[in-house]
């Protein structure tokens, strides 16, 4: 292999099974998803200099479907050549779906505009799906959820579903969709934001489901985005369920995929 004098960016298309792992930020003392892709591209370049950045930090037992991130080393090789040889060494619960050259200026995180995560949730128990659903087994009112959820779209402040060591920053986020579907059993929460916070997009979905068991109203989401309250830390959705689905980094791709959901 020939090292270029001047690193080259590509951006990666990954999915994962989460289960095994804390998350997607290295860890020292634990097995995440950065630090396992950092192994497999230290086999690959040897004593170059690697560096992989993310669309976002992920959750310990959150998987993907199609996350984003970055790679810069300095390298001759192709994009193909890289991807076999990083999906060689990777362990078999990650696997790089794409490798493309990117602009130089490229960054995963930062030129990140949107987020996209589904969860799963099963209206029965399932022997094959355990580890990727949340069986919820009380009837549901989903009427009731769809409209508090329709009630989260827009910009918030969801400083009641922040932890306290994210009380330091802004806790506004813009949440662009909310969509909850059904079929054969299944329930499918899509929600698409600018950001999210940490645990967030699970203390929705827990808070969500209270709605349907009839134990909140929708008129309790209303006031937990407009007072601060400790009730939404009572209602955390298992991690299992939740699917980081794809990053968005262009508006107009951004507003065809909401435009094409409308249509669904």
């Amino acid at each position: 292999m020939i090292n270029k004098s001047v690193p080259t960016r590509f951006r990666l298309t990954l999915e994962y099974d989460g289960t095994r792992y804390s998350g997607w930020q290295k860890q020292d003392e634990a097995r995440t998803l950065q630090g396992s892709l950092l192994q497999a591209a230290a086999a690959l370049f040897g004593s170059a200099k690697v560096d992989i950045q993310g669309s976002g930090r992920t959750d310990a037992g959150v998987h993907a479907l199609n996350y984003t991130a970055h790679l810069e080393v300095r390298t001759d090789l192709s994009p193909d050549a890289i991807l076999n040889s990083m999906n060689d060494a990777l362990p078999r619960d990650i696997v790089l779906l794409r490798v493309e050259k990117a602009h130089a200026r490229f960054h995963a995180r930062h030129n990140c505009i949107a987020r996209s995560y589904i969860y799963r949730l099963s209206k029965r128990k399932s022997a094959f799906e355990r580890k990727y659903v949340w069986w919820v087994r009380e009837p549901l009112d989903l009427e009731a959820m769809r409209r508090a959820a329709g009630l989260l779209t827009g910009m918030h402040d969801f400083v009641s579903f922040a932890e306290k060591q994210e009380l330091k920053k802004s806790t506004m986020v813009l949440v662009q969709f909310v969509e909850l579907t059904e079929d054969n059993g299944l329930i499918v929460f899509r929600i698409i934001g600018s950001h999210f916070l940490w645990k967030m997009v699970r203390r929705i979905v827990g808070i969500l489901v209270e709605v349907g068991r009839h134990s909140l109203a929708v008129e309790d989401v209303r006031g937990f985005l407009t007072e601060k309250s400790d009730r939404p830390f009572r209602y955390i959705a298992p991690a299992a369920g939740l699917f980081f689905e794809r990053a968005f980094y262009h508006e107009q791709e951004l507003q065809k995929f909401l435009h094409h959901r409308d249509e669904v």
